[in-house]
């Protein structure tokens, strides 16, 4: 048996968001926020106020692959409303409004989706303008409504999911957070169609984390959703609206592919901690669900049986592990 935390650990190291890509992108942030504050302010509307979310915010993003764009997302929420949705303007107003503030901002025309304004840079990289509007839902309970282009004012509250998932961190440990990023690694390399806050969700749901031990973490962790998603194929989100199944829209063939991928995943968890005593073997076999970011081992037996052997009380004996 091997013991890969060190191992995993570095591969952490290599597939967080460097400094220079974090400055690029909030620097590009930045650029929008100013000019879509300065055209609403033009155009006789208060300024809106903005908030990043999804994995930049909960800190589970990852250096995209080569020819990968990075995806950063940009909350704007517009004010000046009351809570009476009668007073809103139209979902698709709000997206003209938005995308008339930064048109020509890049080479690219920006794409208007049904979720968001998407601004697309030439460097690799998309900030994503999703727009909400402080609202009250049925049971009187403040909370942001999305404009949605096709589906009009819709709940959504993005805010409320970085807090569900900071809270699971805050009571189980960082490990919650690496085996996310050590999973939507795993997903960009294979090319599993599986979004990350649905990675995000399985992870909080079927965590199980040996301290220190970020390999048996994950693969007992991947083993557990395995479980979870052989009994039901669903992925509900755990803030509003808790009805949405992320995998509603999943075909059949996706599920399976999904499962397939994730049994393979444990497969070579399994072999390469539990099989393997030479260290460079174990990462050969890692490599190939994680790609060459993961780091290679020793080339060396680093077997720990032997040295996790020790004394033990059995009765009035003392008895040893081989």
């Amino acid at each position: 048996m091997l013991d890969l935390n060190k191992l995993f650990l570095d591969f952490h190291d290599e597939i967080s968001l460097t400094k220079t890509y974090k400055e690029k992108i909030t620097k590009g942030r930045d650029a929008l926020r100013n000019k879509i504050g300065n055209k609403f302010e033009e155009k006789g509307r208060k300024k809106p106020q903005h908030c990043t979310q999804g994995s930049y915010a909960m800190k589970t993003a990852i250096m995209p692959l080569d020819g990968d764009e990075f995806d950063l997302d940009n909350g704007v929420y517009l004010r000046g409303y009351s809570t009476d949705q009668d007073d809103w303007p139209a979902a698709q107003t709000v997206h003209t409004w938005v995308k008339e503030a930064v048109e020509k901002h890049t080479s690219n025309s920006p794409i208007d989706k049904n979720t968001c304004i998407r601004v697309v840079y030439e460097d690799k990289y998309h900030i994503d303008l999703p727009i909400y509007i402080m609202g009250e839902n049925s049971a009187g309970d403040s909370i942001a409504y999305l404009a949605h282009k096709s589906k009009g004012w819709i709940e959504s509250d993005p805010k409320a999911f970085t807090a569900w998932f900071q809270g699971y961190v805050n009571e189980n440990g960082q490990e919650i957070r690496r085996m996310v990023k050590y999973l939507k690694a795993w997903k960009d390399y294979k090319n599993i169609d599986i979004k990350g806050m649905a990675i995000t969700i399985l992870v909080c749901n079927n965590f199980s984390v040996t301290e220190k031990r970020d390999d048996l973490s994950l693969l007992d962790t991947v083993t557990n959703i395995i479980d979870s998603l052989e009994d039901s194929f669903h992925c509900y989100k755990p803030v509003t609206p808790t009805d949405e199944d992320l995998f509603a829209d999943v075909s059949e063939t996706s599920k399976n592919e999904i499962l397939k991928g994730l049994n393979n995943l444990k497969k070579k968890l399994d072999a390469a901690i539990n099989e393997k005593s030479n260290e460079k073997d174990a990462t050969d076999i890692l490599q190939k669900v994680f790609g060459e970011r993961f780091p290679t081992g020793e080339d060396a037996d680093k077997d720990i049986a032997e040295s996790t052997a020790g004394p033990i009380k059995l009765g009035n004996e003392d008895k040893h592990f081989a």
